[in-house]
């Protein structure tokens, strides 16, 4: 009996090593109330522990991957820049994924590296969510139709014109209209260049001209 007594004692001081002060009655009335109550008390606490390791990790990863970011974008440019940005990728926690794909599809784009561009902007939506994940798309289809491949653009495009919010509704029927006529698709981009002329644009001119342009074809 003295020594389970002696036995518990020194575990209820190895576990007050370990836990803040504040939680030492907690632990105590534990001890001295029930063993099964010990047990998830102590269960709790170690959940508790490992989480906090794990948040303190998660913030000082994602504080130096924007440390890192920041540096690149200020004093790398061309490819230098996205060789780093794809380094960068490797250590980078999730949260900070999507802020370095926006970077790599940015300086692809400014490369013309067309191809390569609408793949960063593909894995930016696949990360991003809400206007984020629509303006990648966006993206992904004009570097597709940078890169020369028109009907697929108006395949992502047709797809975000049914789904876009009132906000992004004019500039997705634009960019569908311009990559429907480089695929050689005159009625849907004719649809397109209607649907935009029902917005409040200021070059109604220009679509309205466009409308007349393809109507006499």
């Amino acid at each position: 009996m003295a020594e389970n007594k002696t036995a518990e004692h020194t575990t209820l001081e190895d576990i007050e090593a370990r836990v803040p002060n504040s939680l030492h009655p907690v632990i105590e009335a534990a001890f001295k109330h029930s063993r099964q109550i010990l047990a998830g008390v102590v269960a709790i606490i170690l959940v508790a522990a490992a989480y906090a390791a794990y948040s303190g990790y998660t913030a000082r990863a994602l504080a130096n991957a924007q440390t890192q970011l920041g540096t690149i974008v200020i004093e790398a440019a061309g490819q230098d820049k996205i060789d780093r940005l794809e380094a960068l990728l490797d250590s980078a926690p999730t949260t900070a994924r999507p802020a370095v794909f926006l970077e790599l599809a940015q300086s692809a784009m400014n490369l013309a590296q067309y191809e390569a561009a609408a793949g960063y902007w593909g894995s930016l939506a696949a990360e991003a969510d809400n206007e984020m994940r629509l303006i990648a798309r966006m993206g992904h289809a004009k570097c597709l139709l940078l890169a020369g491949r028109a009907k697929e653009a108006v395949a992502e495009l047709k797809d975000l014109a049914g789904i876009a919010p009132a906000d992004f509704t004019a500039p997705v029927y634009r960019q569908l209209a311009v990559a429907a006529e480089a695929a050689g698709d005159t009625p849907q981009a004719l649809e397109a260049y209607r649907k935009l002329a029902e917005q409040q644009v200021t070059d109604k001119p220009f679509i309205d001209h466009k409308i007349a342009q393809l109507e006499a074809k």
